[in-house]
């Protein structure tokens, strides 16, 4: 009997002992298990948080540089407004200087009838024709002109190819002044050429005082011309005539 149970005893301490044994593996268990799900769970939150700052940082400094843009657009505009306003200004100010420039233009340089006095004005002064005398000329100009009745017409033959060693003239102011003519040669209804000038067709006259002097007028007929002699202006007119010929008349005026 003692020996049974003693037998019984030790069985039952030796399955409190495995129970104790099997708890302390499950205790060991939970605690590792507990442990690794702790460790996780701190580093899994350690990295959102680290995650989350430089999520937050990357906001930030996206903030940081909308915002620069934004002022750089602002200030931008804001430069591209006060350009536009300055090229404004600057075409305005030269629209102006422009208008005075054609104003002044129009009430200072001569036009029409005054551009070619004032051509001949010039030109008598290139000449060293002193600008006392010509104001002085100018001064004694009057509207109503003094004029002697014309003189009597006359005509000269109007040269050609087929006259060349032709020479007619005409004189006037007592032979102080002679005219001659040349022409281009006419044609026949045939088309041939004829003895004659065409009047159609530019004539050159040559106007020549006494001493040498000369004047070449060319133009279609009538053809009109002033000669000055001293304090006297005889001013021509000539106009087509009878064939091979042209009609010369002359009126002597006082000058100026």
């Amino acid at each position: 009997m003692r020996q049974g149970s003693w037998g019984l005893r030790e069985t039952g301490r030796q399955q409190r002992r495995r129970r104790i044994a099997f708890l302390m593996r499950v205790l060991i268990y939970v605690l590792v298990v507990c442990g690794v799900a702790w460790f996780s769970y701190s580093e899994g939150r350690r990295i959102s948080e680290s995650r989350i700052e430089n999520l937050e940082s990357q906001v930030t400094q996206l903030r940081i540089t909308t915002d620069d843009a934004v002022e750089a657009a602002i200030e931008a505009e804001s430069s591209e407004q006060e350009l536009r306003a300055a090229v404004d200004t600057r075409e305005s100010a030269l629209r102006d200087e422009a208008a005075a420039w054609q104003q002044r233009y129009e009430s200072e340089v001569p036009h029409g009838e005054a551009a070619v006095l004032w051509t001949q004005v010039t030109e008598r002064l290139e000449q060293g024709i002193s600008v006392e005398r010509l104001g002085e000329t100018i001064a004694l100009v009057e509207e109503e002109r003094s004029c002697d009745a014309a003189e009597p017409t006359k005509r000269i033959v109007v040269k050609t190819e087929f006259h060349d060693d032709t020479v007619s003239a005409a004189s006037f102011a007592d032979g102080r002044i002679s005219v001659t003519g040349s022409g281009e040669t006419a044609t026949d209804e045939n088309g041939y050429p004829a003895a004659w000038f065409d009047p159609a067709k530019p004539v050159s006259l040559v106007f020549a005082t006494i001493g040498g002097g000369s004047e070449t007028v060319e133009g279609a007929l009538p053809v009109y011309h002033n000669v000055l002699l001293g304090s006297d202006q005889y001013r021509f007119a000539v106009s087509e005539g009878p064939p091979d010929f042209a009609i010369v008349t002359v009126e002597r005026c006082d000058y100026p």
